[in-house]
């Protein structure tokens, strides 16, 4: 993908958030001009990859009004239980690695920045795959695409520390490669769930 077509993408999903924007909860209203932050940044990483002989590492900024964007990139070994649903799995026996993500996010804090309460938002996944038969070797690679609807909910332990649960809904499609191995097709499913925990630091 462009970055002229990732900038345009993350633009429009900019826009639709925005619109969907709501007040800030009377609570957080009467609180004094200097209590409430006027933006935050934090770093976070995605603690599942890290089981998954992977890394992760997001950056986000969330303005003052809610509105949040993130950038990511890792890498992570797809689960098996991901691969063994697959109709020519007893043949291949598949093994994959994601070898890189890209992530670009784009969601509203309902309870504004460095606090805990719930977010919304659009989500898209740009991922490189390399894929292996266990049964007959080889390897094959092909790029993904995804995009959907995201939410969670932030957990602030700490003024600066917390925990974000979280899970999307995409939509996927194979922009480049093959998913095809040996004769044998890995099937891609068009529309997906996953979901994963982050954990970060603000400030």
């Amino acid at each position: 993908m462009k970055i002229s077509e990732i900038m345009a993408v993350a633009l429009t999903q900019a826009a639709f958030v925005a619109a969907l924007q709501m007040p800030v909860r009377a609570q957080d209203a009467g609180m004094q001009e200097e209590e409430r932050p006027k933006v935050s940044f934090a770093l976070e990483t995605d603690a599942l990859s890290h089981g998954l002989k992977g890394y992760s590492g997001i950056v986000n900024v969330t303005l003052r009004n809610g509105l949040q964007f993130a950038i990511g990139e890792g890498r992570y070994d797809v689960p098996g239980f991901l691969l063994d649903g697959d109709k020519n799995y007893d043949q291949a026996k598949w093994k994959a690695t994601v070898t890189g993500i890209q992530v670009f996010r784009t969601t509203y804090r309902f309870k504004g920045p460095m606090k805990s309460g719930p977010a919304v938002g659009l989500i898209l996944l740009n991922q490189n795959w390399r894929l292996r038969s266990g049964a007959f070797g080889g390897e094959t690679k092909f790029r993904e695409l995804s995009s959907g609807i995201t939410g969670g909910y932030y957990f602030h332990l700490t003024k600066h520390f917390y925990i974000y649960p979280t899970a999307a809904y995409t939509y996927n499609t194979v922009t480049s490669g093959q998913t095809s191995l040996g004769g044998l097709e890995l099937h891609r499913p068009k529309f997906g769930f996953n979901a994963s925990v982050h954990v970060g630091w603000a400030f």
